[in-house]
């Protein structure tokens, strides 16, 4: 809900969902504590659907979505990702569909800037196999389990491969980078592009340091019921 040039972060993010062509419609899903309530009326100002959901149990609030919209495809994107590039949510579910994977994902791109593709039934199969309700980073119970069939869509192109640049907003300084990237190309009624963001951060090492000593969060490996 932090603001960018007017704007809370996240209506940034759907500008740039909205831009995607696979994608039959947007919806934000949150949780059902009451302070959430502010996301709901931003989801009704950008005109998107809403589902509020689990508060801990991300996957299942997600798995839940899915259902009540009769969703079978998944793109999903977290929401402290402003630059999501909607270029590759198409190609992302485009490789997902040519290989008839249950869960996809990007290998290259700018840390924040994809998202998973997953089924609807894999997502509901996942959700009866695990353990724990910790599903914050839930992607390592799809790769890493041996249940699923996982497909990755990896990213050679120099105009956006840089794999350890720091595009998401975890803390302060992240927030920081993408304001100052915001303030050197924001331009109003215009989206710059993820391309315009690299090449602006390999000119101005100086944007990258800001957040480069923040450590990305890894996954832990999943307990599934069946190694009871």
């Amino acid at each position: 809900m932090k603001e960018i040039k007017g704007r809370p972060m996240i209506c940034h993010m759907i500008d740039r969902l909205k831009l995607a062509q696979r994608p039959e419609k947007i919806i934000l899903c949150t949780s059902t504590i009451e302070q959430d309530e502010p996301l709901v009326d931003i989801a009704s100002q950008e005109s998107i659907e809403w589902f509020r959901g689990e508060p801990e149990d991300v996957l299942v609030r997600l798995t839940d979505a899915a259902e009540e919209f009769e969703v079978d495809t998944i793109l999903n994107c977290t929401a402290d990702n402003p630059f999501v590039d909607p270029e590759y949510i198409d190609r992302t579910m485009d490789y997902y569909d040519a290989g008839g994977y249950d869960f996809t994902r990007t290998e290259g791109l700018p840390v924040g800037t994809a998202g998973y593709v997953v089924s609807r039934l894999a997502m509901r199969r996942a959700c009866d196999l695990k353990a724990e309700t910790n599903t914050e980073i839930w992607g390592p119970l799809f790769t890493d389990t041996g249940q699923f069939r996982c497909g990755l869509l990896k990213v050679e192109d120099p105009a956006v491969h840089w794999p350890t640049l720091r595009l998401t907003v975890d803390t302060p300084e992240d927030f920081m980078l993408v304001t100052q990237i915001f303030d050197e190309l924001y331009q109003p009624e215009r989206i710059f592009p993820l391309s315009e963001i690299v090449d602006l951060c390999r000119r101005r090492p100086d944007l990258v340091a800001i957040n480069s000593g923040v450590q990305q969060r890894a996954g832990f490996a999943f307990k599934l019921k069946s190694n009871d």
